[in-house]
């Protein structure tokens, strides 16, 4: 079966990988959080998942907290967790909650699901100039792909889809109606959130350090295909003919090339999407503990009865996260010795230093 790309080379990255310091100045993690976290599009998870029977979700996104809201029209609103009269946080448990309204456990500000203020005790006492309608619950973007997600605390970044590129095309048709979320797990890591991102999107060591486990999906270095994107860049490679032979495929799927291929995704600046024409979806998010920690979240959907099992699923992808938590772990340590100054870059490795470029733009930007 031949395969012909579509997609288009935009980018040409630079040749040095940062030096060691990126990953070990304690100060720096403040200033990501800020100038690459707060700025780009953020996966939550699941609307499915998140809500269930449920009308609001809690979350702490990179130290601020959140309220997702799935309104009577079905559509999601994320505001801040802050009473806008004195900063007390409206919802403290972490989770799913079934809301009517908001209460202020502070002073007792009432806030109805579309974040309006629509009570107040002692109002009389407040100025002649106090209106219940100047002060509303404060807004987040937030935007949905497939069911997916997404906030962003900034108000100038693109709109999601476009952040997102080729991915909803080039994967169309690969979520379902009955596809449903099969494995969710966490992870905590001993390095720095850098160093695992950048090796899940080493091409490189696949063959090294994945010999009996990633390395069979993704078949013989000479048909890795990358291409770039603004903010995404993506790894595809021909599923085998042996995995063909043991896998049922989506005949939903309009494209010949996305039907044969497995297509791995590095989206800015901590996410990654796995997209196998067997109805498997994969979210790994890698978000910031400390300088030289990291938590690692893995959410895998499927179409239960078509995709494997829960069970093959989650062993086959601890399999080779196992190793990547091992051999990640070895590099923040040798960031950490003091010796590295920043390798020469193999064309296998051109993913790492795309999202590097980006890191770099982002936090030399002084808007």
């Amino acid at each position: 079966m031949k395969h012909h790309s579509n997609f288009t080379l935009k980018q040409t990255p630079p040749e040095k990988f940062f030096p060691a310091k990126v990953y070990t100045d304690p100060e720096l993690l403040s200033t990501e959080k800020e100038k690459i976290f707060k700025k780009s599009w953020l996966y939550v998870g699941d609307e499915t998942q998140l809500f269930q029977e449920n009308n609001v979700f809690v979350a702490n996104i990179y130290d601020t907290s959140i309220l997702l809201v799935k309104t009577s029209q079905n559509s999601i609103k994320a505001y801040y967790n802050v009473c806008p009269h004195r900063a007390s946080l409206l919802c403290s448990e972490l989770g799913q909650h079934s809301l009517k309204q908001f209460v202020c456990p502070y002073h007792a500000w009432v806030y109805n699901l579309d974040g309006q203020l629509i009570g107040t005790p002692a109002k009389d006492q407040f100025p002649e100039t106090f209106s219940l309608e100047d002060y509303p619950l404060k807004t987040i973007r937030c935007d949905q792909w497939e069911g997916f997600i997404f906030i962003s605390f900034d108000e100038t970044a693109p709109p999601l889809m476009t952040f997102l590129d080729a991915i909803p095309k080039q994967i169309q048709g690969y979520r379902q109606p009955e596809t449903k979320q099969l494995v969710q797990k966490q992870y905590e890591v001993a390095c720095n959130w850098k160093v695992y991102h950048d090796n899940t999107l080493c091409d490189y060591h696949v063959p090294v350090v994945h010999r009996e486990t990633l390395n069979k999906v993704q078949g013989p270095v000479r048909h890795y295909q990358h291409y770039f994107y603004d903010y995404v860049n993506l790894l595809y490679t021909p599923i085998t003919q042996k995995w063909q032979d043991n896998h049922p495929l989506l005949d939903t799927i309009p494209s010949e090339e996305a039907r044969y291929g497995f297509f791995t995704y590095g989206i800015f600046p901590n996410l990654h999407l796995l997209a196998l024409p067997n109805g498997v979806l994969a979210w790994i998010r890698i978000d910031p503990l400390t300088v030289n920690t990291c938590q690692v979240v893995l959410e895998i959907y499927g179409i239960p009865h078509f995709s494997p099992s829960s069970e093959q699923l989650q062993e086959e992808f601890e399999a080779f996260m196992t190793e990547d938590m091992e051999v990640t772990e070895l590099v923040q340590k040798g960031y950490e010795s003091g010796a590295y100054e920043g390798g020469i870059a193999n064309r296998l490795e051109d993913r790492i230093l795309h999202q590097q470029r980006l890191i770099r733009e982002a936090l030399q930007d002084d808007s």
